[in-house]
């Protein structure tokens, strides 16, 4: 006995949201020719009454009146298009859909045909004699109606007339050439031409652009990188289009969790790069911040959220400068909130101005000037949030370092902050990715704002999930580990170790003056990490000592035991040392990242794995006749010897 062959399904299948935005460009479009003309005759209007000239007056507007007639027409054939484009999408999608169902069914079908075949059974065949049946009878309605489709589509394009040069008179003067157009700045003010910027068309003129054609564009154009950084995205996309998949992928708290990040990677990277590139350009501030993007992507994304935003905040103050409120009495509480929000919005643009420049500077600057970086993530909410990079990951990437800041940071302290990782982290721009995080609010007020675990338990879910994707990213690129180290200054620190509660490892951890070992945190087997080798560098007299003291409930395992990151933690300590000039014992809580400084050199000697400087312990003597001891520090009692002998190193190996 035998069954009937299995039809082939046809190849229903079209770039419906290409189609999508190729109608509403003609819908903004259609209506452009016809408002330019009128444009023209308004501005000229508006001149005829000053100006009046028998030579070129009369010509201007017989000139103008030749073109009323071809522009309307044309107008209507850009609406007759958008209209033939959209009533094709409507009829396809469906058919399309209808094509993989038939496509996910005949796997099944022919299955069903060999066992039945295989059994012998007449009922069997018969039933699926009439399954193949009725399956091809589907085909054949498809075939039928995708060919209809397309022919009524073709047929409607067809019918388009109108809008053509015929009637004009031809200009037979010959060009003259201008010298070299300024592309970039063509679309320059568009909102005030055309109405409001459309995302869905503007993306189209920065595809293929190098990094710095698209700077020359957004530079031209702040008002259209306002657009693309605000542009939403789409709560109900098209079922299967590139932002279905992804706004599946981002559901939930996927963007916190390690599976989640992993399966966000995997759609992105699942995608074609014609639509990878179309949702970096069009979504910018969603594509430019998500965990789990590769993190050059974000990088070229975030110069248009930066410049968005930029214009944005700039906007929004000029705004507000707009609505000063006066001084009068009884008005001192309004006064002050405003000139707070003044300043806020000077400190957000401030820092948006420093990561948009950073995009025209060399990363790897051969000199003393502040290091150019990508932005991975931006925010303009609060006081600004910001992450950076430095190098890309690649198959080249040895080692990974992240510098993560303390108390008073904001998104204006961005550039001194790549200063300090620029001093720690080798100057390697092949074998070392230098990353600068600040991806969360953090402390203002010394006391006020520490006194809490808030800011640790608000940030800490973010910085692990950064880590996550990196550590994913890294670990895609190479065939052996990558070496990683997270570098944390004051309230930097506690904030690290209660990331590594939820999730962050590192192959090193070095606390800097931390305010802490971290929220809930008395040991390694605390946090999801104990195996990291950890270091602490302190100077003697830093206050923050009185802070590790006293704020264990905030930033350490309780109030009771206060925070202490080699008792609790295990960490070997280092020798701050001397500043850059070789001469100058450090001292104080801020300058341990001072270039060359024995403290920035330590750091960079974790880094690489080569050697360090460990602390020099100090002497405590015991006075006759008194009940407290003296203590010595050997660097502050003999700080000539060491300046002439050096600090004693050891390799790194030796302290692990």
């Amino acid at each position: 006995m035998s069954l009937p062959a299995l039809g082939p399904v046809p190849d229903v299948r079209a770039d419906w949201d290409t189609l999508a935005d190729s109608a509403a460009d003609l819908r903004t479009g259609s209506g452009k020719a016809w408002d330019a003309l009128q444009d023209a005759k308004g501005s000229w209007a508006g001149l005829r009454t000053g100006y009046r000239h028998d030579g070129t007056s009369e010509r201007v507007w017989a000139g103008l009146d030749l073109l009323e007639r071809p522009a309307e027409d044309w107008a209507g054939a850009l609406s007759s298009a958008q209209d033939a484009i959209d009533d094709f999408v409507t009829t396809g999608e469906p058919l399309q859909r209808r094509r993989e169902t038939l496509e996910d069914a005949r796997p099944r079908l022919a299955a069903d045909c060999s066992s039945a075949l295989a059994s012998g059974d007449e009922s069997e065949i018969a039933r699926v004699r009439g399954d193949i049946i009725a399956f091809n009878d589907r085909i054949a309605d498809l075939a039928r109606a995708w060919g209809s489709a397309q022919d009524t589509f073709v047929a409607a394009v067809r019918s388009i007339s109108g809008g053509t040069t015929e009637g004009l008179a031809v200009v037979g003067a010959p060009r003259v050439e201008t010298g070299a157009l300024d592309w970039a700045a063509m679309t320059s003010g568009l909102d005030t031409t055309f109405g409001a910027l459309d995302p869905r068309t503007l993306w189209r003129d920065l595809r293929g652009l190098s990094g710095e054609e698209l700077r020359d564009w957004l530079e031209a154009n702040p008002e259209a990188a306002r657009a693309l950084a605000e542009n939403a995205f789409p709560r109900h996309p098209v079922p299967g289009s590139a932002e279905d998949v992804m706004a599946r992928a981002m559901a939930g708290d996927a963007p916190l969790t390690r599976d989640g990040i992993t399966g966000i990677r995997e759609a992105w990277l699942g995608l074609q790069e014609h639509e990878r590139e179309r949702l970096m350009l069009l979504f910018p501030g969603v594509i430019g911040t998500l965990d789990g993007v590769p993190l050059a992507t974000r990088g070229a994304a975030n110069q248009v959220t930066v410049a968005g935003l930029r214009e944005q905040t700039a906007e929004r103050l000029a705004e507000h400068r707009a609505h000063r409120p006066p001084h009068a009495p009884g008005n001192a509480y309004e006064r002050s909130q405003w000139e707070d929000e003044e300043a806020r919005l000077e400190t957000v643009l401030d820092g948006l101005t420093q990561a948009w420049d950073a995009y025209g500077r060399p990363p790897f600057p051969e000199d003393q000037r502040t290091p150019g970086y990508t932005t991975l993530f931006v925010s303009a909410e609060g006081l600004g949030q910001i992450v950076t990079m430095r190098g890309e990951p690649s198959a080249a990437t040895e080692r990974a370092v992240t510098f993560v800041p303390g108390t008073t940071s904001t998104i204006a302290s961005v550039d001194r902050h790549n200063d300090a990782l620029d001093a720690m982290d080798g100057h390697d721009p092949g074998g070392t990715v230098s990353i600068y995080w600040q991806g969360t609010d953090l402390p203002q007020e010394l006391i006020r704002d520490n006194a809490t675990p808030h800011f640790n338990e608000q940030g800490a879910p973010s910085l692990a999930a950064f880590d996550h994707a990196a550590d994913l990213e890294m670990s895609s690129t190479r065939v052996r580990d990558v070496a990683t180290t997270y570098v944390a200054h004051s309230a930097g620190g506690s904030l690290l170790g209660t990331a590594e509660r939820e999730g962050l490892d590192s192959t090193n951890i070095v606390y800097v003056a931390p305010a802490g070992t971290g929220h809930e945190l008395s040991s390694p087997d605390d946090t999801q990490n104990p195996s990291a080798h950890r270091y602490l560098i302190q100077t003697n007299d830093d206050p923050i000592s009185a802070a590790q003291l006293l704020g264990g409930g905030a930033h350490g395992g309780s109030f009771w035991e206060g925070s202490d990151p080699v008792r609790q933690m295990g960490a070997v300590r280092l020798e701050s040392g001397f500043m850059g000039n070789g001469e100058t014992v450090m001292g104080g809580h801020s300058d341990y990242f001072d270039p060359r400084s024995t403290s920035a050199r330590n750091i960079e000697g974790v880094v690489y794995g080569t050697e360090v400087r460990p602390y020099l312990q100090p002497e405590i003597h015991t006075i006759i006749g008194s009940p407290y001891p003296y203590i010595e520090y050997p660097l502050e009692a003999d700080a000539d010897h060491y300046r002439e002998e050096g600090i004693p190193s050891v390799p790194v190996e030796e302290t692990r």
